[in-house]
């Protein structure tokens, strides 16, 4: 190969990097114009939704203080709280999210922006230990399913994968609530510490395992489902034959060769899925009493508090969004088969 067509190759490699990350940052900012639009719509319908919500906003303000407070007091506290219809209410709130005001929550008794910043945190922590976890029980049985396709292990993980994704997770909490914190007593059933005890690291792990646990499982049936499949696929590459032929050790075929082309698919499948993984821990949060923002936004859908209930759902919203935008940009870096313009 002369010199010259080095440099014409390096040139041309040089520009395929950059064409291909103006596609990739096309790519992020496509996704991102749709993202301000679509969480103003789904704002506006849940302002909505909450309207028609059979449920009586002050009892629920009120809640057991109803039945003692006097018939004047009752009536000050349904100006308060019903003051407006719901889509002045949003025009209101949706003009003080644009002055950085997100407004005042009735059922939390504090400003909107004090719940989020001492809530949010405990959300994200809670999905990101339960997806860490489903994935760290996934791998190694993806792994072990996929070395006899067609074996008894592969054939009994999958139908026990199947009657698990079938189960709902309020059912899967309520279970390992039964079984390891009233049945057994080895774990707190809800909470983040003991009530009298110092709120150490241990004690957190001690109160989030059984969460933790209830969105893992949750996830289990498709990362391990989708990762056997994918497994199976990768190993019949050229690459991987060739590193086999030349009498490369298996682990180490699977560790380099194997297992990052199979999470490739996987890693752009987990943007996809987030919407159900927040979902679950909605679910979670409840039965296990977590502080975080899916107690909020059950708390502010019965309270009919719209200023709260509009800014946890954009947030989880938006969470999910940029989830899957992020799952996209690392599947077009990882996999240069994928075109970001077609994403």
């Amino acid at each position: 190969m002369s010199a010259t067509s080095i440099v014409v190759g390096g040139r041309s490699g040089r520009t395929g990097r950059r064409g291909r990350a103006s596609a990739i940052g096309w790519l992020v900012v496509r996704r991102l114009g749709w993202l301000i639009p679509l969480l103003a719509a789904l704002s506006l319908l849940v302002f909505a939704l909450a309207e028609l919500s059979p449920v009586d906003a002050t009892a629920a303000f009120l809640g057991s203080r109803d039945e003692f407070v006097s018939a004047g007091g009752r009536a000050n506290v349904e100006q308060a709280v019903t003051q407006l219809p719901w889509w002045q209410a949003w025009l209101q709130w949706i003009g003080g999210i644009l002055t950085g005001d997100p407004g005042y929550s009735m059922s939390a008794r504090m400003p909107v922006a004090d719940v989020v910043s001492a809530r949010l945190p405990w959300t994200v922590l809670l999905m990101i230990t339960g997806l860490a976890l489903g994935f760290a029980i996934s791998i190694p049985l993806a792994m072990m399913a996929a070395r006899r396709p067609h074996g008894l292990v592969s054939q009994v993980l999958d139908r026990v994968m199947w009657v698990i994704a079938a189960v709902p997770p309020f059912l899967v909490g309520l279970t390992l609530v039964a079984v390891f914190a009233l049945g057994l007593r080895l774990l707190p059933s809800g909470g983040t510490s003991t009530p009298g005890m110092p709120a150490t690291a241990t004690e957190l792990v001690r109160h989030m395992v059984l969460p933790a646990g209830a969105v893992a499982v949750g996830q289990l049936p498709w990362i391990t489902l989708h990762l056997r499949k994918a497994l199976i696929e990768t190993s019949g590459d050229p690459g991987v034959r060739a590193a086999r032929l030349r009498g490369v050790p298996e682990w180490r075929v699977l560790g380099r060769h194997i297992l990052p082309g199979a999470m490739i698919p996987v890693l752009a499948i987990t943007g996809a899925r987030l919407t159900e993984v927040i979902a679950g821990s909605v679910l979670v949060e409840q039965i296990f009493s977590w502080p975080g923002l899916g107690q909020s936004l059950v708390n502010a859908a019965l309270a009919q508090d719209f200023p709260l209930l509009g800014v946890v759902s954009m947030l989880l919203a938006a969470i999910a969004l940029v989830g899957g935008i992020m799952s996209d940009v690392a599947l077009a870096l990882l996999d240069p088969r994928t075109d970001p313009r077609e994403l």
